[in-house]
């Protein structure tokens, strides 16, 4: 860009030979080479770490261990039961250590033992165990005091270590006493371990020696060596230690311990080292401080380097001494020379630094330090350090820094001069809506500005945002982004309370209702809560002005749903359910069709007797009337009510309203209905059938007198397991009770919180009589009997297969009775079974049963044709199981995949042989089977649908598949399903064809056509906007209009009614009269303004038209004169004025686009004026690589030339570097 033109590097020409236009481009401008500088990256997130430990749970483990009789501390004591000694000893060991041990005697006395808890708990328990349960012994043992330490270890570590793994208690002398003797207490087996550890110990103390030489501090580097290899000499065959006390210690004495000859021959040659360099010489030298480094040199490799040449050692003061004086020791002869030394290498380095913002050494450095080498070609001579303190540090020799300070120097001036950076203050809340979505918003900041910008983490909590690069396009971006911030910070956000039941109608399918009012506000986002959190909220957030639009939208629609929502539910007695559905669901979809609502039945198996009914108000409660009769049509449906005082009424509502569930059960389900808390009525109504009706009222008037004068209530504690006992079967043991004491005992349902509580109903006198009689069915259901039955081992596996499930199944079945098999391998054929007496009993009735099953089990094939065995098995096979789950048999189809199974029929089914015969029967029935049914070909449509919706409504609604002939070459349909459901699937179209052949003559009447002919200029007119005026003739005169799309054709066709047809035509002329009779002018506007007049959505177009009260039509697309346009109105005023405003507009459109167009390049101008002519264009590219001369040494040179370096500014390195 300069001055304003832009330059366009395409050019359009006319090719001579073809005649056709021929675009050309020129590669190095229109595909320019990439910028030096690298791409900013978008700040990462921080990464986790992948490597962290995740944290474990505690498991509890079990420990199993034996005691032989003759190891057993009480073998001679005998009793019975838990309250043994030993007993009594493991239950006080497992309380105090928080485990749980069992104990089990053999017939030869051995006791095993097993202890169960967290494993440090396990060991101590099992450490106790053995101290109080095995006999005990004593021994002593002498070892020399000195060894008594290594024994015991720091804090006593080893000793307690030595206890727990031999289970014996070991008691070592004080070390002032005279004693030697250590005595070890427990069980044999631990002391002879303990023994033999403490002799090892004792034999490997004995081997060892120690011996501590005297060594003055400055010789101690003369003992370790250069690089310390007289040391590790010494050491190296790690028999022997040497501990050469650290510099600051005070301590002057060499420790060496291990072997006695290796601690003498190590001891021999560090005194001979000491003993030579007694006599040794020392000078002192000042060097400034700077330069220490450089003399000990890295790892104090200089030092080491003095010492080795030299034998001279070099000590150099501490940093924090802060003294200049280096001193050098060793001998006359060799100080010279080392002073040399010293003195060169102090000199050899000097260091400069160079003042650089720390936001610039990036920029030095480069990519992979790129553009530090091509600055600094000695780099590997020259040491650079790039500082925090907005420095960078040049060490090396003086020549060498030198020649790296000037290009530095210069580059850092430059970049001064060319860069800059700016902090923009960023509320941290604001910087994801500075990112964008995906990082797309500063991703194109970035791009469009040609800079680098710096986003905090969010852990930091920092308002500052980088923006670094060219000047020019830090500044744009730093506008960019206070716009950004200023247009979140005018954001609004505002909250709707729209019921959950209707988000989701709101949202639409697909998201398509939502996305509507989203692409309508796109500066505006709609906010749905998850459907998990069950709230009613949904938060609306954009700009200031659209946020209440989208909120009064919201609210319309929202109020639209749920006057198109409204629910209402019906009680429906049980018996009456099947006869509201109707056959194959006929009824419920008549009924739904005919009120135009949702109907959705209880689910099947549920205990709820309540159809809910949804759509608009009205509808609804037409439906639920028509529920309510077909109801009462079905039985003699009566509603009483009775007076219920107030007080007596809460009496009825405890425990869950159980009271009043009972009685609407026990009464045939009649409907029970109490006022509502806050009311102050008595009423109380009962509704139902007549006869369930009256028992209902007497058994409710009876209890709330009852429970006014003399009524209790009371609970009974049962474990879930017994209630199916204490009912009885078929409720016989607790019906007898309610009979004889008049009393109600309520059980806890499947849904209640407290599972064990039985609740008592009933008189004074009854309900302790009641209770009495409960505890004591629970007391002879809690007392344990064991018995034993006989199985046959082969059917062992069918009891234990899928982890035991089985038995498990009829533990849980029968009061959680222990049923135990024998164990693998034993000959034993009895299957012990412990509980109580009543649900042992029931649990050996089980077994019994089920193994007369397996006795009685056989196996047979049925043949269905593998062509149905996919459709059989569909849904995961859904329907097999459950057969399998009804009959309680095998069923397995052919494996395709095995060899010879392929397009086998037959189909395996293994159980008891009456149920393998009922679920074959059952399984044949699913076969499914296809007839076909006639209907005439002209019917076929009206069976389809629209979009095929019918057809499919019918397969959804009878599970069946309709096969239609296509291209009507057959009246033939075929239906294939199961029997049942095909026969109703054909009933359904039989009664479809008889309202089709019914309708046959209205059809007839309706066939009736005729023609008009339309000037095709008014055809758009009686189409209207969008179709809405043929819209409206369609439906006020129910006919069909059919407008040609042929151009030139004026013939208009109206099928119908002939009556409806003829009105229909006569509106249709009477509105071209109209059309004709107004004033028409016909002017010329340039088409290039016709887009401008037409505006977004033809909304210009429509408020001209509207404000002069006139109608305008443009040129269709191809029209010979593409500017004719024609004005048409009432009033001739109204015309001409409208055509001033259409001319004035156009002026002022030509002359913005002359001012735009002045700043055009000539080549585009000129291609602007060529695209229009005819001919194909052809497009060629000049100055491609592919393009060059592959001869050319020019253009490609031999290898191995020098190439200029280059200079890259960009990268992103870290804050500091070092070289």
């Amino acid at each position: 860009m300069d001055n304003g033109h832009i330059e366009e590097t395409n050019n359009i020409e006319i090719d001579p030979a073809t005649g056709g236009a021929v675009m050309s481009f020129s590669y190095a401008s229109d595909f320019p080479t990439l910028p030096d500088a690298a791409p900013a990256t978008a700040p990462t997130a921080k990464q986790t770490n992948v490597w962290s430990r995740p944290a474990l749970s505690k498991t509890d483990v079990t420990v199993t261990f034996h005691l032989a009789p003759d190891e057993r501390s009480n073998n001679k004591v005998k009793s019975f039961g838990n309250t043994s000694e030993e007993s009594k000893k493991a239950q006080a060991i497992a309380s105090a250590t928080k485990t749980r041990i069992e104990l089990s005697e053999s017939k030869d006395g051995e006791l095993t033992v097993v202890v169960k808890g967290e494993r440090a708990k396990v060991e101590e328990a099992r450490a106790r165990i053995i101290r109080d349960l095995q006999t005990q012994a004593s021994r002593e043992i002498e070892i020399p005091k000195e060894h008594h330490g290594r024994l015991i270890g720091k804090e006593g570590a080893l000793l307690r270590n030595l206890e727990a793994d031999t289970n014996c208690r070991i008691q070592i002398p004080n070390r002032d006493g005279p004693s030697t003797k250590i005595t070890i207490t427990g069980p044999r087996e631990g002391i002879q371990r303990a023994v033999r550890h403490i002799m090892d110990v004792s034999e490997r103390e004995s081997k060892l020696a120690t011996e501590h030489i005297v060594c003055p501090k400055n010789l101690v580097p003369f003992v370790r060596g250069p690089h310390n290899e007289t040391y590790e000499r010494l050491t190296g065959d790690g028999s022997v230690k040497i501990n050469i006390p650290p510099p600051t210690a005070t301590n002057e004495v060499i420790s060496v311990t291990g072997e006695k000859e290796g601690v003498a021959r190590v001891a021999a040659e560090i005194r001979k080292i000491v003993e030579s360099k007694k006599n040794v010489s020392s000078i002192q030298i000042q060097v400034a401080r700077q330069q220490h480094r450089y003399i000990i040199g890295q790892s104090r490799s200089g030092i080491h380097e003095v010492l080795q040449k030299t034998g001279v050692v070099v000590e150099v003061p501490s940093e924090e001494s802060g003294s200049d004086q280096i001193t050098l020791i060793g001998d006359a002869a060799d100080l010279a020379k080392a002073l040399t030394l010293v003195i060169e290498r102090a000199s050899s380095i000097v260091t400069q630094s160079i003042p650089a913002p720390q936001w610039l050494h990036k920029h030095l450095i480069g990519p992979k330090g790129a553009t530090l080498s091509t600055l600094v070609p000695n780099r590997n001579s020259v040491k650079i350090e790039f500082d925090d303190s907005n420095q960078i540090f040049l060490e090396g020799s003086p020549e060498e820094v030198k020649a790296a300070f000037e290009p530095l120097n210069k580059e850092v001036a430059r970049l001064q001069m060319e860069l800059s950076i700016e902090k923009v203050k960023v509320h941290p809340t604001l910087h994801r809506h500075v990112i964008g979505r995906g990082g797309s918003l500063i991703s194109k900041i970035k791009e469009q500005t040609g800079v680098q910008i710096s986003i905090p983490n969010e852990e930091t909590n920092s308002d500052e945002i980088v923006v670094e690069g060219k000047k020019d396009g830090v500044k744009k971006a730093v506008a960019e982004i206070r716009s950004i911030v200023t247009k979140i910070e005018n954001e609004k956000s505002r909250d709707i309370i729209i019921p959950q039941r209707l988000h989701k109608l709101i949202i639409g399918t697909k998201g398509s209702g939502v996305q509507t009012i989203r692409d309508a506000h796109p500066n505006v986002s709609v906010v749905f809560p998850d459907a998990k959190s069950k709230s009613d909220v949904v938060n609306i957030r954009g700009d200031k002005s659209e946020v209440d639009v989208v909120y009064k939208k919201l609210t319309t629609i929202s109020k639209e749903f749920a006057e198109n929502n409204y629910q209402q539910t019906v009680a429906i007695f049980k018996e009456f359910l099947k006869h509201i559905v109707g056959k194959g669901g006929a009824t419920i979809r008549k009924l739904r069709d005919e009120t135009e609502t949702r109907i959705d039945l209880p689910e099947s198996g549920s205990d709820d007797g309540k159809i809910t009914v949804t759509g608009k108000q009205a509808n609804v409660e037409k439906a639920v009337a028509q529920l309510n009769k077909i109801q009462e049509e079905l039985a003699n449906v009566s509603e009483e009510t009775i007076e219920i005082p107030q007080k007596v009424q809460s009496r009825f509502f405890g425990n869950g309203r159980r009271l009043i569930s009972d009685i609407e059960e026990e009464c045939g389900g009649v409907h029970i209905r109490f006022p509502s808390e806050k009311s102050e009525s008595t009423k109380v109504t009962i509704r139902g059938p007549a006869g369930d009706v009256t028992k209902a009222v007497g058994l409710l008037s009876a209890l709330a007198k009852d429970k006014e004068e003399n009524y209790i209530e009371d609970t009974v504690k049962a474990k879930a397991e017994f209630h199916r006992f204490l009912i009885g079967k078929g409720g016989s043991k607790i019906a007898k009770l309610r009979d004889t004491l008049n009393v109600r005992i309520m059980f806890p349902k499947e849904g209640d919180a407290e599972k064990e509580t039985i609740h008592l109903l009933g008189k004074k006198d009854d309900v302790p009589k009641a209770k009495a009689a409960l505890e004591e069915a629970i007391k002879q259901l809690s007392e344990t009997v064991d018995i034993k039955i006989n199985v046959d081992p082969k059917y062992y596996k069918n009891f234990l297969a899928r982890g035991a499930a089985l038995v498990k199944e009829i533990q849980d079945q029968n009061g959680g009775v222990v049923i135990s098999f024998p164990k693998n391998g034993s000959d034993s054929n009895e299957v012990s079974i412990r509980g109580s007496k009543q649900c042992v009993e029931a649990a050996r009735a089980r077994i019994e049963d089920t193994v007369e099953d397996y006795e009685k089990q056989i196996t047979d094939t049925v043949s269905i044709p593998a062509q149905f065995h996919r459709g059989l098995l569909a849904g995961r096979g859904a329907k097999i199981h459950e057969l399998q789950s009804k009959y309680n048999v095998s069923i397995r189809f052919p494996n395709n995949r095995e060899e010879g199974a392929e397009g086998s029929d037959q189909v395996t089914l293994s159980g008891r042989d009456t149920k393998v015969e009922e679920a074959k029967e059952a399984l044949l029935a699913l076969v499914p089977i296809s007839k076909v049914i006639q209907l005439p070909i002209d019917m076929h449509r009206s069976i389809i649908g629209r979009g095929g919706e019918t057809v499919r409504k019918l397969m959804q609604d009878y599970d069946v598949n309709i096969s239609i002939p296509k291209d009507n070459s057959s009246e033939d349909i075929t239906v294939t399903g199961q029997v049942e459901n095909v026969d109703q699937a054909l009933e359904a179209l039989r009664g479809k064809l008889s309202e089709y052949e019914a309708q046959a003559e209205d059809r007839k009447l309706k066939q009736w056509s005729m023609t008009i002919n339309v000037p095709t200029d008014y055809h758009q007119k009686i189409i209207g906007q969008r179709g809405a005026t043929i819209t409206a003739l369609k439906e006020k005169y129910g006919v069909n209009i059919n407008v040609p799309r042929d151009e030139g054709n004026e013939v208009i066709t109206i099928t119908g009614y002939e009556d409806k047809a003829k009105e229909c035509a006569a509106a249709i002329e009477e509105m071209i009269s109209d059309l004709r009779s107004m004033f028409t002018q016909e002017i010329s506007l340039d088409s290039r303004y016709h887009p401008r007049l037409i505006g977004q959505r033809g909304k210009n177009l429509k408020k001209v038209m509207e404000d002069y009260r006139v109608e305008i039509r443009l040129p269709r697309q191809g029209a010979e004169d593409p500017n004719l346009v024609v004005v048409a109105g009432k009033d001739e005023n109204d015309v001409y004025d409208c055509i001033d405003h259409l001319r004035s507009e156009e002026e002022s459109f030509l002359l913005d686009n002359v001012e735009r167009t002045q700043y055009m390049s000539p080549r585009q101008q000129e291609s602007n004026n060529v695209r229009p002519q005819a001919g194909t264009m052809r497009v060629q590219t000049m100055g491609a690589p592919w393009q060059l001369d592959l001869g050319s040494s020019e253009q490609f040179p031999d290898m191995g030339a020098q190439a200029t370096p280059t200079t890259a500014v960009g990268g992103a390195w870290g804050s500091s570097r070092r070289w």
